[in-house]
């Protein structure tokens, strides 16, 4: 009779994903991620066509953009410390369903005041539901390779983006805009029962037999030495959101200072899309080539990247530059930036123990 171990790991891999290997349990959190991406951008490229037909100014549908960073920010904060209560299966579950249902509900949406309440639910869910799948992707691959795993499957965040850029156009051309609510609503359901599956039903505990559940893995953050790296490490998130979010406002704006008619002061959001993806490639490329020669420096990655996002803001405030140049500072900035979102999501992964890495990510 073999014993079993009672005290199951993500650290080391699902029992699951052990039996069919892990290029399909990452795929999947790869699509989670893919599409909580296309739902967090997509009322980006929404509310022009809405502000249109609803005979609105752009500027009053803000209240729709802050309910959606509201409702992201609420999620990452209680996904954690859900998962750690009532498992990572359950918890994981229910951000798919949630942000899935309120998107596709959005599609009915009748005036501002109604479709900030829907991001703001939707918007929970696609919080939470990130660092569940980042988390789960760490354990699936193990620890030798989670910081790859964990950057491989945020890059989801920027395909699913550029595809939104994509697709969104010719979607709301034929169907009208509630036609992206309706894909980024339907799509979702696709994949809860194989999220279901790859996931743990509880939370993972570190394979120690003086292991103690985490009470209150939110307060863990700042225990046990930790305290300083999580201050640090949030004030850089902080800095690198605020930059993303600012230049995701602005930049179309901005481009019409830099000679471009207003029709065209899009492109520069596909220019910080596609370098924000390119970016994401290379980090995750480098990271994995590091990990496999024995030797991780993400850390020396991040300050590298960030240093051509100092020197390409700094060139395009200072220098005057074609706008074919414009647009590659603005995909460099995009690629630094992304970067940032990647690494410091890596550093978690990288730096928190499994039971309270679902929150450290969040």
């Amino acid at each position: 009779m073999i014993a079993k171990d009672p005290k199951p790991s993500m650290e080391g891999g699902l029992a699951k994903t052990r039996r069919v290997g892990p290029v399909l349990p990452l795929l999947v959190c790869f699509l989670v991620i893919v599409l909580d991406g296309f739902n967090t951008t997509s009322i980006s490229f929404v509310v022009p066509r809405l502000a249109h037909e609803w005979h609105l100014a752009p500027a009053l549908f803000t209240t729709v953009f802050v309910a959606t960073n509201i409702g992201a920010a609420i999620g990452f904060m209680i996904s954690g410390p859900l998962a750690q209560r009532f498992g990572h299966r359950s918890m994981g579950v229910a951000s798919v369903v949630l942000f899935a249902g309120s998107t596709l509900v959005t599609a009915y949406a009748t005036n501002i005041a109604s479709m900030s309440v829907m991001r703001l639910a939707a918007a929970i869910g696609l919080g939470a539901a990130l660092p569940i799948a980042i988390t789960a992707a760490a354990g699936i691959i193990g620890a030798k390779h989670k910081v790859a795993a964990s950057l491989l499957v945020t890059t989801g965040m920027s395909v699913g983006a550029v595809t939104g850029g994509v697709a969104g156009g010719p979607l709301m051309s034929h169907f009208g805009w509630q036609s992206i609510f309706v894909t980024g609503g339907v799509l979702p359901f696709l994949l809860v029962v194989a999220f279901f599956r790859i996931l743990p039903a509880r939370s993972p505990v570190i394979a120690d037999a003086a292991a103690v559940r985490v009470s209150n893995p939110l307060k863990a953050l700042f225990e046990n030495g930790l305290g300083a790296y999580t201050c640090l490490l949030w004030l850089f998130s902080f800095l690198i959101f605020m930059d993303v979010y600012a230049l995701l406002f602005w930049v179309p704006t901005l481009l019409v200072d830099f000679g471009f008619s207003a029709d065209h002061a899009s492109v520069g959001m596909a220019a910080f899309s596609i370098g924000g993806l390119s970016g994401n490639v290379l980090m995750t490329v480098a990271v994995t080539m590091m990990t496999l020669a024995g030797r991780l420096r993400v850390k020396s990655a991040l300050v590298v990247g960030l240093l051509l996002v100092i020197i390409s803001v700094g060139s395009l405030s200072q220098v005057a530059v074609t706008p074919a140049i414009v647009l590659l500072f603005i995909g460099v900035i995009g690629a630094g930036l992304v970067n940032g979102i990647m690494g410091q999501t890596a550093l978690a992964v990288a730096f928190y123990p499994p039971e309270i890495r679902a929150t450290g990510v969040g």
